[in-house]
């Protein structure tokens, strides 16, 4: 790889990397990306060991399968940077850094009909901190997704551009702008070609988009695809692509080649992630929030993990979750968003084995923009103290049933609307159509009421 000029560690406010960390409420975040998500036990063992003692002992895996240290210290962070340099987990100048977003799927080698793309995963890795003219050019945000497919393909992870391997082929479906029910299919390739047309459709879509489109999706939308298809040498895209999708009870617990590990939220302590780290040769870090330890389990996981915390059955309520990292760790949150949140895991098992609930500790909702089931949004009360807003079907900030109440009545409230739901459902209706047959929100939350009183 071409050598490349380190610089310093220096803090910036978004999109965060080793050489970039992002000033958050708890410290410093310093994001990881791992190249082709893989990791020696040894080697998660160390950066424990430099979580714990240059930031607060937590970290977090999140949705892009990138680690993150927490509350690192400013007066620590370059010997951190140091010492993850040193393992080999910092490359070049920052710039570089920023367009290394590559995900791939992490059962590769682990599982027999997943394609061979963390070799590639790797390659465009290097492609891209080669790659001087994308390092400041491509949005931040911009990704790549190589998806083998088999047990557990990358059917829901976005990327700006996909390669998604074709059951039963040595070819791949090249793809842009979605996940891999959504994005646009502009034809296949072969696999000794992926990493060249990659790099050449995010320099065409430089050329096309002229800094008019901040994703790729957008310049599509806008524009069709016969831009970007004339860039590149493709086979025609297949009538049919018969591309597997993702259920997680192929993902966690014991499996044919790993043992699944899920963990609330992605967030968990340095302690418990070592413990893992000893017990395996590798990990594997995903995109749902779980990881992947390499080698045959049976039983013992069971016996091991579920009383330290860790998720191993995929109906698990928890899974059906999101909340931010909330008060005390992010600058703009007014509540424990995540200890609010698992308090109704508790209540409400049956709206989120269909459902989606997400508590979100301001306006801003990040872990979930998008409408769910049931979303409390934090907001300041009378006194200073935090309250919620309940909206459902809602998105964060968005139309609510219920105003300005305590985290207490919050649960109860979700509470009362399980037990709605529990005893008026049809055979097999999910909660969203359930609210719909009901009349809308508005008219739900008159019942929900009477029966919380």
């Amino acid at each position: 790889m071409t050598a490349a000029v380190i610089n310093p560690p220096r803090v910036r406010g978004a999109c965060p990397g080793a050489l970039v960390p992002m000033a958050v409420a708890d410290g410093l975040l310093v994001r990881l990306r791992i190249p082709g998500g893989r990791l020696t036990g040894p080697m998660m063992a160390a950066i424990c060991d430099l979580a714990e003692r240059h930031g607060n002992g937590l970290v977090d895996l999140s949705q892009r399968a990138n680690l993150q240290l927490r509350g690192v210290r400013p007066e620590t962070l370059s010997p951190l940077t140091d010492a993850l340099r040193d393992l080999g987990l910092v490359n070049g100048d920052p710039a570089a850094e920023r367009v290394r977003n590559v995900l791939c799927s992490p059962t590769c080698g682990l599982d027999p009909a997943c394609a061979p793309v963390r070799p590639l995963a790797l390659a465009l890795d290097v492609a891209l901190s080669d790659s001087l003219d994308l390092w400041s050019a491509l949005p931040a945000k911009f990704s790549f997704v190589l998806n083998g497919g088999g047990q557990a393909p990358l059917a829901d992870a976005v990327g700006d551009i996909r390669f998604d391997a074709l059951p039963g082929t040595a070819l791949f479906r090249v793809a842009v702008g979605g996940d891999q029910a959504s994005a646009t299919p502009l034809g296949v390739c072969a696999a000794d070609t992926v990493v060249g047309t990659a790099l050449t459709l995010a320099r065409a879509y430089l050329r096309l988009s002229a800094g008019r489109y901040r994703r790729l999706a957008a310049l599509v939308a806008a524009e069709g695809t016969s831009g970007l298809a004339a860039h590149v040498s493709l086979g025609p895209p297949p009538v049919t692509a018969s591309l597997p999708s993702l259920h997680l009870n192929q993902v966690l617990g014991a499996q044919a080649g790993w043992v699944g590990l899920a963990f609330p939220f992605g967030g968990l302590s340095t302690e418990r992630l070592a413990l893992v780290a000893h017990m395996t040769p590798a990990l594997r870090l995903t995109p749902w929030r779980a990881l992947l330890l390499e080698g045959n389990g049976g039983n013992e996981p069971v016996d091991i993990f579920q009383p330290l915390g860790f998720i191993l059955a995929p109906d698990d309520p928890r899974l059906a979750l999101s909340a931010c990292s909330g008060r005390g760790a992010c600058d703009s949150g007014l509540t424990d968003a995540r200890r609010d949140a698992l308090a109704l895991a508790q209540v409400a098992p049956r709206l989120l084995a269909r459902g989606h609930i997400h508590v979100s500790a301001c306006a801003k909702g990040c872990a979930h923009p998008a409408p769910a089931l049931v979303t409390l949004t934090a907001r300041d009360g009378q006194a200073g103290n935090p309250v919620y807003d309940i909206g459902l079907l809602a998105a964060a900030g968005g139309m609510a049933q219920w105003r300005g109440v305590s985290p207490a009545r919050a649960t109860s409230l979700v509470a009362a609307l399980e037990a709605v739901y529990t005893d008026r459902r049809r055979l097999d209706e999910d909660p969203a159509a359930f609210i719909t047959r009901l009349g809308g929100p508005a008219e739900l939350a008159a019942l929900v009421e009477a029966h919380a009183a």
